[in-house]
């Protein structure tokens, strides 16, 4: 290799390996996976040089080295690492064919349900952000992490389309959102760390992803991409932050960025907007104010899309730019159906819509996908029979995104109409994504007139390894007077990382019996592979802080896998128990891996607040879970009223 590189990127892989060897134009590719994989390999590696030549394309910069060689090794600890001599990736990315396309022959881009596309682009999407152009220092991480998630996403536009695309970055925020809300919020760049493994979350990745993909909405995909192609070819093999970046940008844009940097970059939080509307005496009335926290920026300035749709067919568009914490717009032009905010999804935000029920039903039917996301949020919230029907008939959308989150809304109401609904449409839809959200929702409502239903997707071997995971789970969750037989037999069936065992062991261990205790506690022995004991592992909070759970997640602390350490301390979390507060110190201090420390430490603080608020949460928890149930019986009877 002829090329500078940063030293943190030079690897060794010793094992007994097959070497696979293609080319991609000019650049030798190279596959070396163990032997046991056989001729499974392929489903994973199939796109690798479309993946190489898009990116090229995209850049505008060919790809920078002599050779792309995927190193597959067991038991790794990460997804995968761009090291600049070989990347590295887990073999739990490598799957069969059923995994793949479990109801239509391969490939099925449009039907897939396991890809390693995703792992695949992020790391070689790395050979540019990473390791072409290296962070200077790991609080410009967004250097490598932001851009390798959302180049991903841009692989996906290509390979899959818009929507695909756009349902990505939407997950993204959600799951960036995720970590908000339950863990801290802090800056994408900030050199506030204790260890630099800190950086690496979902503020890096996700959030980081969302924020690029706003860029690139806000300047348009062509000055996006030259401004991409001067950045990676004036630092070239070079160490850089995001001033760098922001001047690239600038220069390619001819404006200034740095309001968007001080906003999204350089300070925490996000926006949250609510968005309310009515229509009277001839006029619309739209509300936006900002609602975010003292976290957050105090008043962003976004460029915001709004979209009505009139009673009588007529579509309007309107830009607002908005940048005060609330704004009224009065606006003329007839009685609006729907109105959307930001229908294209070019703006980062958490959305509150306070539309009319009546609007909402009318928008599930939106062309652009993101409209009736929204449409499906204000469903989920109103609950009524009218709603529980608009989202049955989303069950059946054009695009499997906005299907899937019409399932999850329907699992969340809960009624006996929802529940009914759910398994009606389920032999009519067959993108498995769909048919696992449609499973997963039915465990979500915990109603047992879904519990033959579930038994026989469980036990059908034709159908998705993922959804037969998810039925059993769901199984669990009911408590199914027949579930520990059920749950017990799809110990033995045979899938992509053990998915279904994985399961069937998590739905034993919503029972929480006596026996069903033993079973868990036999598989979080050695002999287990590792996914099996680390879901095992996990599985056991469920049971409480009996004391031979309490002895087997200590000893699991100290596990020489990481993943099994990991699953230990999660428990840990989901338990609270005081007594576990010495060994999750004893991994602040001690683990060799940053992540553990970092979340036993977080762990190890949740506790001691539990601990001086314990009772008091414990009501909460019990109170919050009958209001649950008095609110669904509550809807089962105006629902059968309303029919």
């Amino acid at each position: 290799m002829r090329h500078p590189m940063s030293p943190y990127l030079l690897a060794v892989a010793v094992g007994d390996f097959e070497i696979h060897r293609d080319k991609c134009g000019e650049v030798l590719l190279e596959y070396y996976v163990p032997k046991y994989v056989g001729d499974g390999w392929r489903f994973s590696f199939y796109n690798t040089c479309r993946i190489m030549e898009f990116f090229s394309e995209y850049l505008g910069v060919p790809y920078p080295y002599e050779r792309y060689a995927q190193v597959v090794v067991p038991e790794f600890i990460y997804g995968g690492m761009e090291n600049t001599t070989f990347t590295i990736l887990t073999d739990w990315t490598i799957h069969d064919k059923h995994a793949h396309c479990p109801y239509t022959g391969f490939p099925c881009p449009e039907r897939e349900d396991f890809s390693s596309d995703p792992l695949v682009a992020h790391e070689m999407a790395h050979m540019w952000f990473g390791d072409l152009v290296t962070a200077k220092d790991w609080g410009h991480i967004a250097i490598n992490e932001s851009f390798a998630t959302f180049v991903e996403a841009l692989w996906t536009e290509r390979f899959k389309g818009r929507d695909e695309y756009l349902y990505e970055i939407y997950n993204n925020f959600k799951t960036y959102l995720g970590e908000y809300s339950r863990r801290y919020s802090r800056p994408i760049v900030t050199n506030l760390y204790k260890i630099p493994d800190e950086v690496f979350d979902r503020h890096a990745y996700e959030k980081g992803s969302v924020v690029l993909h706003m860029l690139r909405s806000l300047l348009g995909d062509e000055t996006f991409r030259r401004g991409l192609k001067l950045f990676l070819e004036r630092h070239r093999y070079k160490a850089v932050d995001i001033e760098d970046l922001r001047k690239a940008m600038e220069e390619a844009a001819g404006q200034d960025l740095e309001w968007f940097w001080r906003q999204f970059f350089y300070s925490a939080g996000h926006p949250v907007l609510k968005v309310s509307w009515s229509f009277s005496d001839g006029v619309l009335k739209l509300q936006i104010k900002q609602t975010q926290g003292e976290d957050s920026y105090p008043v962003y300035t976004l460029p915001l899309e709004i979209k009505i749709v009139y009673e009588d067919g007529r579509t309007e568009r309107r830009e607002v730019m908005l940048n005060e914490k609330e704004v009224t717009l009065h606006l003329s032009g007839g009685k609006p159906k729907y109105v959307c905010v930001d229908p294209a999804f070019k703006v980062m935000k958490a959305l509150d819509p306070q539309y009319p029920l009546e609007s909402a039903v009318a928008m599930v039917e939106d062309e652009d996908m993101y409209c009736r996301l929204q449409a499906v949020e204000v469903l989920k919230k109103n609950g009524s029979a009218k709603a529980v029907d608009a989202l049955a008939k989303a069950l059946q959308d054009k695009f499997w995104g906005v299907a899937a989150e019409a399932a999850k809304a329907l699992g969340e109401i809960g009624t006996a109409d929802a529940v009914s609904r759910l398994m009606e449409t389920y032999g009519r839809v067959d993108h498995p994504r769909v048919r696992r959200a449609i499973v997963e929702a039915l465990g979500s409502a915990r109603r047992k007139e879904a519990a033959e239903f579930l038994d026989k997707v469980l036990h059908d071997p034709s159908e998705s390894y993922y959804v037969r995971a998810e039925a059993a789970r769901a199984l669990g969750k009911i408590k199914w007077e027949f579930a520990e037989h059920s749950l017990k037999k799809a110990l033995e069936y045979p899938s992509h990382l053990d998915v279904i065992k994985r399961g069937a062991l998590e739905g034993l261990a919503e029972l929480s019996t006596d026996e069903t205790l033993k079973i868990v506690l036999r598989h979080t022995e050695p002999s287990m592979p590792t996914p099996v004991r680390a879901t095992a592992v996990q599985s056991l909070a469920k049971f409480g802080p009996r004391k031979e759970v309490l002895e087997v997640i200590k000893n699991a602390m100290r596990d020489e896998n990481f993943r099994v350490r990991y699953a230990a301390v999660t428990a840990a979390l989901e338990l609270l128990d005081p007594r576990l507060l010495p060994d999750l110190q004893e991994r602040v201090e001690q683990d060799i891996d940053g992540r553990i420390r970092r979340v036993a430490r977080e762990v190890a603080e949740k506790i001691k607040k539990f601990m001086d608020k314990g009772t008091e949460y414990q009501k909460l928890r019990e109170e919050v879970e009958k209001l649950k149930e008095e609110y669904r019986k509550v809807l089962d009877r105006v629902s059968r009223l309303e029919r």
